[in-house]
């Protein structure tokens, strides 16, 4: 992954858990009320977005990376 797409990468996930973290904070968001499986469904809601956004991020750099090989193969 080159230096550009990391750094991207880095900041939206950042700016992601500030904004969960904000929204936790403003609503009174608190675990204890809740039961383990509301805990687990908001947990998975928080990661499964920043997880398919750097899978995406990667099968963008892997194409970048073929497109490179194959020009050099072609020269």
């Amino acid at each position: 992954m080159n230096q550009k797409s990391l750094i991207i990468g880095i900041c939206v996930t950042l700016v992601w858990f500030l904004a969960i973290t904000i929204f936790c904070i403003l609503e009174n968001f608190g675990f204890e009320q809740n039961n383990l499986n509301s805990l687990g469904d908001f947990l998975a809601g928080i990661f499964a977005p920043v997880a398919f956004f750097w899978l995406i991020l990667g099968y963008v750099q892997q194409g970048k990376q073929l497109d490179q090989n194959t020009k050099a193969l072609e020269q």
